[in-house]
């Protein structure tokens, strides 16, 4: 959560403020151990206090980690993270109130959002010490994008390109996605990686590019492409643009595991989709967004609400800062150049 962006729009301000007793009243049952184990506690605030550090929030003179319990409670109703079942996404499973203000974002949104959930998928991994590695999504018929962090984990450069990496005993780590992988729901739709394309080099961004079998398992009916932003379309949306991040979640060592608790309410490693706004985008390579994510979501699609299409990649970010993205037409110039 960028704790200087979540009230910026005054709506989810004023929801938070209006409904902030029933927050309270709910904070401690929506999670394993409740938010009243926090420092000071859910009920050790007033709803003055609430509004003074909302207020602050808007303002951009919050300090962050000031009033862990409040911020706790602020993050999981500000920037939620839904889960996805049968292509399409629910609230979370728990007991805690979401934002209607944020609702109405996505319900806005939801035609174009359940045309693309199909297509973000889980990169498994077979001969690997990792089952699966990330997220990646189709940009093509057959051409699917994810994150040079994670494509090196199964590939490598070779003199003729990209090879699938050999282990020590001579087996060859193999990379399928399955364009499912739900929470609670055994269909899969599971497409063997049969090229790695192109990996960007360290010193640039972090995008690699793969070819997937047009045919999957068990006769799997592949998705239907992401189309991407141009330059122009994302200069006319600017900071405060509603995204939502379509991914794998997985729990992640490097941040704090009651956090994740609490948000994800121990559910990880399946598909979700996490709203949130654009938070700076310049004429550079890289785009920042608050949506909610963890390390698996690495290769990501960060979803434009009002365009229908992926303004980012999603690769990384730094914990109660930003996340960071690479703009949707740097990752155009790539596809163009190595997935002829």
């Amino acid at each position: 959560m960028d704790s200087q962006q979540v009230f910026k729009e005054d709506a989810v301000k004023q929801e938070f403020l209006d409904r902030f007793d029933e927050l309270v009243d709910q904070a401690p049952a929506a999670s394993a151990g409740g938010l009243e184990g926090l420092d000071g506690g859910a009920g050790a605030f007033t709803k003055d206090d609430a509004r003074a550090v909302a207020e602050s929030m808007a303002e951009g003179r919050h300090d962050p980690g000031s009033r862990p319990a409040l911020e706790a409670i602020i993050e999981r109703f500000t920037r939620p993270v839904y889960l996805v079942q049968d292509s399409t996404f629910v609230v979370p499973p728990d007991a805690f109130p979401n934002s209607d203000v944020i609702a109405a974002q996505l319900d806005g949104a939801r035609a174009t959002l359940e045309a693309a959930i199909p297509s973000a998928g889980r990169i498994d991994l077979r001969n690997h010490r990792l089952d699966w590695v990330g997220t990646g999504w189709l940009v093509g018929p057959d051409v699917a994008v994810t994150n040079r962090h994670v494509a090196s984990e199964f590939a490598r450069a070779s003199d003729n390109g990209f090879a699938f990496r050999q282990n020590a005993n001579g087996t060859t780590v193999a990379a399928t996605v399955d364009w499912r992988r739900e929470f609670q729901r055994g269909a899969e739709s599971r497409f063997p990686v049969r090229e790695v394309l192109w990996i960007e080099p360290e010193d640039s961004v972090d995008v690699a590019i793969v070819r997937i079998a047009r045919e999957g398992e068990a006769d799997a009916e592949m998705p239907k492409p992401i189309k991407l932003m141009t330059r122009a379309e994302i200069e006319a949306s600017g900071p405060g643009t509603w995204v939502a991040v379509i991914g794998y979640p997985a729990f992640d060592s490097r941040n704090d595991a009651a956090d994740q608790q609490r948000i994800f309410d121990g559910v990880f490693n399946v598909k979700r989709l996490a709203p949130g706004q654009l938070t700076f985008f310049g004429q550079q390579a890289v785009l920042h967004h608050d949506a909610t994510t963890l390390g698996g979501n690495s290769g990501s699609v960060v979803f434009d609400l009002a365009s229908g299409k992926a303004i980012g990649l999603h690769f990384g970010g730094i914990e109660g800062s930003r996340n960071e993205a690479v703009q949707a037409p740097r990752v155009q110039e790539i596809i163009e150049a190595h997935a002829s």
